[in-house]
């Protein structure tokens, strides 16, 4: 994500200005209306050469708000509010939660300063939005549909039928591990493929981190947690359908989600 780190969370005077995010202005043009930032805030804009910084102006206890996790956790929500509510109606790049800078003057140097890259950035994210896809596997039912299995395990369970107690005990652990490869080598095989469609019909795509099963609240594992760069929403969820109709009865289930401003691709860092 894109991040304002010039200034940090280094100390400064009691008010800050905080960004959100960066958009594009034309000359006499209305800067678009923003929900309330951070506790409530009135998000406003700080224009600069053809872009402007959506921000709003922090209070003295902002760095001890953070310190309480649930007060946190609320502020970053009020972030992604806002972003999500500029995104609805034009190309906005996100920043990272936690941009702040000393006053105006600070921003608009960081966006004079680094205009070629912003504009470069909100170029790559254009008219597209960001769709997260995880991909789960009930390993059982793979299991089931991979049938008889590969002729190193035939071959196995052949020479247990006929091997004696201490050979067998051998075997049979062979043949579990031989199953095992099996079906991993069938998720691996089924995620790389929806990947590589899915990637035809998406700008740009990244690997995300999975989430523990506390997380994502299902019985079956995560396999796949990607997020991609979609312009074309009818070409990706077709495809999205295909390999649902493919890969379900095997024991995978894609769930999307999304649309989001493109947070995991506005990578540019400004400032030191």
């Amino acid at each position: 994500m894109l991040r304002l780190e010039g200034e940090g969370l280094r100390p400064m005077p009691a008010q800050r200005v905080y960004v959100y995010g960066i958009i594009h202005v034309e000359a006499g043009e209305d800067v678009p209306s923003a929900p309330p930032g951070l506790a409530g805030d009135p998000v406003r804009a700080v224009a600069g050469d053809g872009l402007a910084a959506l921000v709003s102006t922090t209070r003295p206890s902002f760095e001890d708000e953070l310190k309480d996790a649930e007060r946190a956790r609320s502020l970053i929500l009020d972030h992604h509010r806002v972003l999500q509510q500029l995104f609805a109606n034009r190309t906005v790049l996100p920043m990272r939660f936690g941009a702040l800078f000393a006053d105006d003057e600070k921003v608009r140097g960081a966006l004079l300063e680094y205009r070629q890259d912003l504009v470069e950035a909100l170029a790559r994210v254009q008219g597209a939005s960001e769709w997260g896809v995880k991909i789960f596997c009930d390993r059982s039912v793979l299991r089931g549909h991979l049938g008889g299995g590969s002729a190193a395990r035939l071959a196995a369970q052949g020479e247990f039928a006929a091997a004696t107690q201490g050979r067998a005990f051998f075997l049979q652990r062979r043949i579990a591990r031989l199953a095992d490869e099996e079906v991993e080598g069938a998720v691996a095989r089924a995620v790389e493929e929806s990947r590589r469609h899915l990637c035809a019909a998406a700008r740009a795509d990244t690997a995300m981190k999975f989430q523990p099963a506390a997380v994502h609240m299902r019985a079956d594992d995560m396999v796949a947690n990607d997020a991609y760069l979609v312009a074309d929403g009818a070409l990706f969820f077709a495809l999205i359908d295909e390999l649902r109709q493919l890969h379900g009865p095997r024991g995978f289930h894609i769930e999307t989600n999304g649309p989001w401003p493109p947070f995991s691709f506005a990578d540019c860092k400004l400032g030191e």
